[in-house]
């Protein structure tokens, strides 16, 4: 397993680099570029401009700002905003705290929902228990992340009230109170809502999908041993069942993995999250390259090593999954 995994690492290293070199051209052919945005500013002439098009090295033909951007990025230096003039790395290690906080939580707290649900909508199928998760989970997977938000953002924010200070019940701004002290009740509660709108369709998504796994398992030969042998149908279910139809769930969970670093667009734009898709929308919308191409490849490289703790994961569920005869 080892040897497999070095050689998958090491594979990974001219993926890197062709998705580099796409990356990079798609984004420097877009129409309009950083110094559209400049060119809005009425103070700046167009020498102005063409000393700072010199200044960023984009007057340069397109592969020899590529080759300059590939040979800084090995070194670990991925330049400077266009924006704010900072360090990239240091825009993203200002937001990817608040992205991990947000994704990491929402995470857990819908694996702890979407797995026993699934569970036993299966167990129960075709019950009225069936029937109702059914009905939610398609519903969950049917409402758009935006439209939620803002339900909710309307629900919890707008309409519902603490009886006892008239203030909102759930605040729908940030990740803290802007001036208050540090506590961590103020988070949660400034976690609430983002969790939500972010936790239903994933709660849905896994919990049917899990779902139809465990029907699939359910009626395997050696279930049915299982409980010929007497076996008490909670033990079935948990120790037999519910671990080999976990097998084709880890895939779509690692898949989603690389968001923990990368931010939920919409959601983060809604409640003001200061986080990874607050960054990438602001890059896009200012054609920030060196932040567009920082975060481009910070996915890549997650998506890989999500794609590679899949492959971990099913040989560990799966003692019949073996990896060796691919490093041959």
């Amino acid at each position: 397993m080892t040897r497999y995994i070095v050689i998958r690492l090491l594979q990974a290293i001219p993926l890197l680099f062709l998705v580099s070199a796409a990356v990079f051209a798609l984004i420097h052919l877009v129409p309009g570029g950083p110094m559209g945005v400049y060119g809005k500013n009425p103070n700046l002439s167009a020498e102005d401009l063409a000393r700072l098009e010199e200044k960023l090295g984009l007057n340069q033909p397109l592969y020899v700002q590529y080759l300059n951007w590939l040979t800084k990025v090995i070194r670990g230096d991925f330049g400077y905003s266009y924006d704010t003039k900072r360090p990239v790395l240091d825009e993203i290690a200002d937001r990817l705290p608040a992205t991990v906080y947000l994704m990491g939580a929402t995470f857990v707290f819908v694996l702890a929902i979407a797995i026993p649900v699934g569970a036993l909508s299966a167990a129960r199928q075709y019950s009225w228990v069936d029937v109702l998760v059914s009905t939610l989970t398609f519903a969950g997977q049917a409402i758009p992340v935006f439209w939620l938000g803002l339900m909710l953002i309307l629900l919890f924010y707008g309409w519902a009230r603490n009886p006892f200070t008239g203030e909102p019940l759930l605040p729908a701004r940030g990740m803290s109170t802007l001036g208050a002290p540090f506590s961590i009740g103020d988070y949660l509660k400034h976690l609430i809502l983002p969790m939500l709108t972010l936790g239903v369709g994933w709660i849905s998504w896994y919990s049917r999908y899990l779902r139809s796994s465990m029907l699939d398992v359910l009626h395997q030969a050696y279930i049915q041993t299982a409980r010929a042998k007497g076996l008490a149908e909670r033990t079935v279910l948990t120790r037999h069942a519910l671990k080999n139809a976990a097998i084709p769930l880890v895939t779509i969970v690692a898949l989603d993995l690389p968001t923990i670093v990368n931010g939920a667009l919409y959601t983060e734009i809604i409640f003001s999250w200061p986080g990874m898709g607050q960054l990438f929308f602001r890059a896009a919308v200012r054609r920030d390259y060196p932040i567009l191409m920082a975060m481009t490849m910070l996915s890549s490289v997650m998506i890989i090593l999500a794609n590679l703790l899949a492959d971990v994961a099913y040989a560990y569920l799966d003692p019949r999954v073996r990896y060796e005869r691919s490093s041959t």
